[in-house]
């Protein structure tokens, strides 16, 4: 609702400049000297009304073009494969990972986000568990698995860190893994 009145009061504060500046410029750029339109005459500064109102359009010109909503710039991954150049997005890449969460069954969900740091490639990865899973070998395995399915299935080699957050985790152990044992 916050959103809405911004919006309205934001487009009636528009059409008022809008109108007082389309007003200026009628009223001074001709000599009006009765009707609705005398209200706004300024007499002798026809120049300066001129220019005033010429801005306040142009202001609300430009207003308009940087207000509209842009589409989300494409972000992609270039490297040289040998035979040239190869470009994969972003968001290529992370839905390829996303969908590893299928190869381990105590993975309910993985959530990547590629990132660069100084023409090096880093991978976080957001994972949710099903209770009974030993994280570290997991995550182990995970940022294993991801380094060879880019490297294999994508080709790019110079990955420079996978990082592994466990978000999450759900539900009882599965029964068909082992229990967890701790070392004291």
């Amino acid at each position: 609702m916050t959103k809405f009145f911004h919006l309205l009061s934001g487009l009636m504060i528009w059409c008022l400049f809008a109108f007082l500046g389309v007003v200026l410029v009628y009223a001074n750029g001709l000599t009006i000297e009765s009707g609705f339109f005398s209200l706004f005459y300024l007499g002798d500064i026809r120049w300066e009304a001129l220019g005033l109102g010429g801005i306040m359009i142009l202001l609300l010109m430009v207003y308009l073009v940087t207000f509209a909503p842009r589409k989300p710039k494409m972000r992609y991954i270039s490297f040289d494969s040998g035979n040239g150049a190869v470009s994969v997005s972003v968001n290529a890449i992370q839905t390829y990972i996303s969908k590893l969460s299928g190869e381990f069954g105590s993975v309910v969900n993985i959530e990547p986000k590629v990132r660069t740091e100084k023409d090096r490639i880093c991978i976080d990865l957001n994972v949710h568990l099903v209770a009974g899973v030993r994280i570290p070998e997991l995550s182990q395995t995970l940022q294993t698995r991801v380094r060879d399915c880019l490297r294999n299935g994508l080709g790019i080699d110079d990955i420079h860190e996978v990082k592994v957050r466990i978000l999450e985790i759900t539900g009882e152990p599965r029964s068909n893994q082992p229990p967890i044992a701790y070392e004291n």
